[in-house]
């Protein structure tokens, strides 16, 4: 088994703990249901970013050639 890794290589962070759903009591239906609307879309983008970063796939390091590099010329002083 291995160990998820996060930005750089290293450990990822723990995932934040649970918020608890707020006392809306003293509030009206109205702004009750547009704050239950805005945790569920909080919900739902968390999930999706814990989604992506499951599928993260390593980045591999490859050379690339320039054009129009030329190497420098070798020294032969001895």
């Amino acid at each position: 088994m291995f160990a998820s890794v996060g930005p750089r290589g290293g450990p990822r962070p723990p995932a934040a703990p649970a918020i608890p759903e707020p006392d809306l009591s003293h509030l009206t239906e109205e702004e009750r249901d547009i704050i239950m609307a805005v945790l569920a879309r909080q919900r739902e983008e968390e999930a999706k970013d814990e989604a992506m970063l499951k599928e993260e796939k390593p980045i591999q390091a490859r050379t690339v050639n320039l054009v129009g590099q030329k190497k420098p010329p070798t020294q032969n002083d001895v």
